[in-house]
């Protein structure tokens, strides 16, 4: 059995932990991170014995307050809120082009990726630190997180816009020293609503699988000062957007260094029709055993949503060595986008632990 402790722990990680052994930007400096932000966020390091799984409503879309509609209709092709032209961010002339969008929070970077692998076409939102476009930091390389939203991410992805507040965690965190300076990668994740695929490659649908984990890193390598992959990559989703991000990591070991699932579930057992053997196989549940690399997890639910404490706690049985994973606790939480909200603080504060600091090349 689990033991659940209640109150407050905290520790923390001392400054340049993060990356040890590599020459970090002199400009950026990391503090003492805690490792758990508040009373009501309880980081358990146990898990519950496998049992008979319980799937959830699949593809469930986060509750009260987080309808993706002003951002459906705010990343039309043709048009987008205060939108202007800015100047392609790339690194060589034949770089994407981006035009600068904002969704009520930060500016963002917006492009449509046309995937040379994957044949697939979608929307690709790129935000940057304050660091990022500072002289000071001309020659720096930037810790980067692919980051999935929750429900069908066709058209939006709720990481652009204040649903979360990620933007402004990371831009106060960065400038007080408390996280590291992120560069956000927040992709569409179906072509369609009616097309689900999972972030996988299913037979007979797109190849959205290839164009999240190997067109749209490819486009980031080329066009931002990101650090190469491993320990200088994580990846984070909530509800499916967590499916996402941990199928993507357990795919291509090596490439991430550390994943954080909010309110995520590990299979697609419900209302999906491929679930033949080659699929089944593809499932974070399936491929978490087996996996050849090493990655540190974060698996956060809420007490109130006992499906996802339970998905939480089954996974994380699943993880092993050198792999760790914890399972942070939210009392009282929901699945609802006010609690995954709530966990931000300690979602950049997991990641500045376990992935490296910017690197400067001089």
């Amino acid at each position: 059995m689990c033991r659940i402790s209640r109150g407050t722990g905290v520790g923390t990680v001392q400054e340049g932990v993060a990356g040890r052994g590599v020459r970090h930007d002199p400009g950026v400096r990391l503090r003492a991170l805690p490792v758990v932000v508040g009373v009501a966020l309880l980081v358990v390091g146990c898990s519950a014995p496998p049992s008979h799984r319980t799937m959830p409503e699949h593809r469930r879309s986060p509750s009260a307050g987080s309808s993706p509609s002003t951002t459906t209709s705010t990343t039309s092709s043709t048009t987008s809120t205060t939108a202007s032209a800015s100047p392609s961010p790339s690194r060589t002339p034949d770089g994407q082009r981006f035009t600068t969008v904002n969704f009520g929070a930060e500016d963002v970077r917006e492009t449509t990726l046309h995937g040379a692998t994957s044949g697939v076409s979608m929307k690709v939102w790129v935000w940057t630190p304050p660091q990022y476009d500072d002289p000071r930091y001309a020659h720096t390389e930037f810790p980067v997180l692919f980051l999935y939203p929750g429900g069908d991410g066709a058209t939006y992805n709720n990481w652009t816009d204040r649903s979360y507040s990620a933007q402004e965690v990371v831009d106060q965190g960065s400038r007080d020293g408390s996280v590291l300076p992120f560069v956000f990668v927040m992709p569409e994740m179906q072509v369609s609503k009616d097309v689900d695929t999972e972030c996988t490659d299913l037979p007979g649908q797109p190849a959205v699988g290839t164009f999240l984990d190997t067109d749209v890193p490819a486009m980031v390598q080329h066009d931002f000062r990101v650090l190469p992959p491993g320990k200088g990559w994580g990846t984070a989703g909530a509800s499916s957007g967590a499916y996402c991000a941990a199928a993507i990591a357990l795919r291509h070991p090596g490439e991430y260094g550390a994943v954080v699932s909010i309110a995520g579930y590990f299979d697609m057992e419900t209302n999906l029709p491929h679930k033949a053997p080659a699929v089944q196989a593809l499932y974070p549940s399936a491929l978490a055993p087996g996996f050849g690399g090493t990655l540190a997890w974060l698996l956060v639910a809420g007490t109130d949503s006992p499906e996802d404490v339970t998905q939480a706690q089954r996974f994380s049985a699943l993880v092993t060595a050198p792999s760790s994973a914890q399972v942070a606790l939210q009392d009282g939480g929901k699945h609802l986008t006010t609690s995954f909200k709530a966990a931000m603080p300690q979602v950049f504060a997991f990641f500045s632990q376990h992935l490296q600091a910017p690197v400067s090349s001089r």
